[in-house]
């Protein structure tokens, strides 16, 4: 019996170990403060703990925080808005704004209904402790970025 419970122990940590998961799974994270955003470019790396899986030639989707939170990027359309924190952790934009494009890579089209959802409903945000990804995310949707560069 302890030789059954021993192996079934040592089946479920090599099963837990060898699971990737997403990439902020594997990382300390924290709630990011304003400063800790600004100037900041990301880019789309997962939807819902999946690696982004664009159709050849497409752009990958990005997010930007610059001066006083003003919120710019693009999936499939550009979007744009200004950002604040409307609690502990949950990022939103007012005046939410973006074009209007057909895409013919469907991925990129439903990310533009993600994003719009997510700031405009709220997303609970997080970046890692180095600051080299974020994730916005909410009951039904998961977006995480690594960060490009640092915006002037």
């Amino acid at each position: 019996m302890k030789k059954l419970l021993l192996g079934s122990v040592a089946l479920v940590l090599i099963a837990a170990c060898s699971s990737k998961g997403s990439m902020m799974a594997q990382l300390d994270t924290k709630i990011p403060t304003a400063q800790e955003l600004q100037h900041h470019h990301y880019e789309l790396v997962s939807v819902n703990g999946k690696e982004l899986d664009l159709e050849k030639g497409s752009l990958v989707p990005t997010i930007a925080f610059g001066e006083g939170m003003r919120i710019t990027g693009t999936m499939c359309n550009n979007f744009f808005g200004e950002g604040y924190f409307s609690s502990r952790g949950v990022l939103k934009a007012k005046g939410l704004g973006m074009t209007r494009k057909f895409c013919t890579d469907s991925a990129l089209n439903n990310l533009d209904g993600d994003i719009s959802e997510l700031l405009d409903r709220g997303a609970e945000i997080i970046i890692s402790e180095n600051g080299q990804f974020l994730r916005l995310s909410n009951i039904q949707t998961a977006l995480e970025f690594k960060l490009a560069d640092k915006m002037r």
